[in-house]
């Protein structure tokens, strides 16, 4: 009976034994991982939620990076647009040199000759087909352009995904300088001579156009500047969503590692002692034998 009982004893230790060390050994791979969701048995509504999370935040970094696509694209139109403004200021200067009848023939000449260089120029910044800005043969690839795609363009506006939602979506501004003062200032006729000209403009009335193109091209700096207001705004609650999201899943898949390494401690302790027991279970019963065989 007795040998009996030190059997049942010792199956009973080293079944326990046995739990001890599978606890362990999760224990330690969540330790040794990092991750409290080492195996999909260990939280299965926890690992779908995390599936979810995970998803959200690759959403977030492609709209992140979407943000700072944007804000470089409206970086570059707004250097293009002060280069605009540049060239229409120079304009006014020359209208302004050549309107001084002080000023001899040749000079005259020389200023509306910069003057169509110029406009040329502008021409070939803005860019647009013949429809739009006349002349003998379309600007299609103009210099003010972002990724191969025209700046200043008639549209349609160009949208970005800013975050996870469905509204999450921050159209550009569309700055046309197609039309208006400044597409006035680049049209040709079909000869491919400019419809506004120094020479034979009046100076009065091209400096109002001149005026107005200077106009047209704050306006769309205003525009550029608030474009990128919103995308700076969209960028810093596009961060905050995603350190939360990080947040909820590290506490969903992240291991305690304080509490691990308590647990660790624990069933280490408890495992010596069950061996220990196991030992003496063994070693009774080993003694025990040679004396009941001899009864």
């Amino acid at each position: 009976m007795s040998t009996v009982n030190f059997s049942q004893q010792s199956a009973s230790l080293a079944a326990g034994l046995g739990r001890v060390d599978n606890l362990l050994e999760k224990v330690t791979g969540r330790i040794s991982s990092g991750r409290r969701l080492d195996r999909p048995a260990a939280d299965p509504a926890g690992l779908g939620q995390s599936v979810k999370l995970e998803a959200e935040q690759g959403r977030l970094r492609a709209a992140e990076v979407n943000i700072q696509n944007g804000v470089s694209r409206l970086q570059v139109t707004g250097d293009q647009l002060s280069a605009v403004g540049r060239l229409v200021t120079r304009l006014s200067e020359l209208n302004t040199l050549g309107a001084n009848s002080l000023q001899t023939g040749s000079d005259r000449s020389l200023y509306a000759t910069e003057f169509a260089q110029l406009q040329q120029q502008l021409r070939q910044m803005v860019g647009g087909t013949t429809a739009e800005i006349g002349g003998t043969a379309d600007v299609d690839q103009p210099q003010g352009r972002f990724n191969d795609r025209p700046l200043f363009g008639p549209g349609p506006a160009d949208v970005l995904v800013v975050g996870s939602g469905d509204q999450d979506r921050v159209p550009l501004p569309v700055i046309n300088l197609r039309s208006g003062a400044v597409g006035d200032l680049i049209r040709q006729d079909a000869s491919g001579a400019f419809a506004v000209d120094l020479r034979s403009s009046d100076p009065s009335s091209l400096n109002a156009t001149l005026k107005a193109a200077l106009a047209q091209v704050t306006v769309a700096q205003a525009d550029v500047g608030g474009g990128q207001s919103r995308l700076t705004l969209a960028a810093g609650v596009a961060a905050t969503a995603s350190a939360n999201h990080e947040a909820a899943l590290g506490a969903i898949v992240d291991a305690d590692v304080a509490a691990e390494t308590t647990e660790l401690a624990r069933l280490k302790i408890l495992s010596e002692g069950h061996t220990a027991m196991l030992a003496q279970a063994r070693d009774v019963t080993a003694k025990l034998l040679p004396l009941l065989s001899r009864g």
